[in-house]
């Protein structure tokens, strides 16, 4: 029987209007109401995701691909920065190639040209919903800036000069996946050995710890719950996704996943914008009250 629901969200739990919808907040609340533990797990860092559930629901979060763990208090339970000879290597790499990143830390998200920043996550909504065209996910996503915390600076050398800060995660962002992203991938997995190259869209590379993955992460959340390892369900779409899909009881792959995440899967729900979390989630429910019985 499964107790503990993990889910990504873009691409996933959010629909083709970055929003969560009311069906899927509902299945939620009922998971929840039958005693089954929901957690979020995303790339995103806290402050990024829980605008989405607007107070209505308050699961667990799996952030920033593993390296921040919240319990639905909001405490904090785990943190996995990169290493800081491993962040220098990376950062050496990024600008050798002349690439567009973000740096998220523990005392927030950086970037160091909004009108990049812009452009990155206009292409990164059209990828996540080829249905959206790059205007209207411009217009999105100029109403999204204005809600995320990030901070604007002229340069991140006094970041990762102050010892104060710990790097999360680093987000790097190209339109040319098959020529830039895919070999800077390669070399960074091939030359540093303590962190984990994955990805939310073809337009981006997430680069973390390797002690920060999601399948880790949701695993070590259920054994802290005494929730078995076959008790357990994870729901994505994306390659940030496949730890927790390849480790949970239960991997579960929506329609709109990319290739390797459907094969990796045991099973198949429906896209984000039909509600394919809620749809899996109701079966979950529905199995449960009827072995309740």
């Amino acid at each position: 029987m499964i107790k503990l629901i993990a889910s990504d969200m873009d691409g996933t739990l959010l629909n083709d209007k970055m929003a969560v919808s009311d069906r899927n907040i509902q299945a939620i609340k009922n998971a929840q109401k039958e005693g089954i533990e929901f957690i979020i797990a995303t790339g995103r860092s806290l402050d990024e995701a829980k605008p989405f559930l607007k107070n209505r629901v308050h699961p667990g979060y799996i952030t920033l691909n593993g390296a921040e763990v919240y319990d639905e208090n909001e405490n904090l339970i785990s943190s996995n920065p990169i290493s800081k000879s491993s962040k220098q290597k990376v950062i050496d790499y990024l600008r050798k190639h002349q690439i567009y990143f973000e740096v998220v830390t523990n005392k927030g998200i950086f970037s160091d040209n909004k009108d990049m920043r812009i452009t990155s996550l206009a292409q990164l909504l059209v990828k996540l919903n080829p249905s959206t065209t790059y205007e209207q996910a411009l217009e999105d996503t100029m109403e999204r800036i204005k809600l995320t915390p990030m901070t604007f600076i002229e340069n991140y050398d006094k970041i990762f000069n102050d010892p104060s800060y710990q790097i999360m995660k680093i987000l790097a962002f190209s339109d040319k996946e098959h020529e830039v992203l895919k070999p800077l991938r390669l070399d960074i997995e091939k030359n540093i050995s303590d962190v984990v190259v994955t990805s939310s869209s073809s337009n981006n590379i997430e680069i973390n710890s390797t002690d920060a993955q999601k399948g880790i992460a949701l695993l070590q959340y259920a054994k802290d719950k005494n929730i078995d390892q076959t008790e357990t369900m994870a729901i994505g779409d994306n390659l940030n996704d496949e730890s927790m899909i390849r480790d949970a009881g239960i991997g579960v792959a929506m329609k709109n996943a990319i290739p390797v995440i459907a094969d990796l899967a045991e099973i198949q729900t429906d896209n984000n914008v039909n509600d394919g979390v809620a749809q899996i989630v109701e079966k979950v429910i529905e199995k449960v009250q009827k072995q309740e019985k």
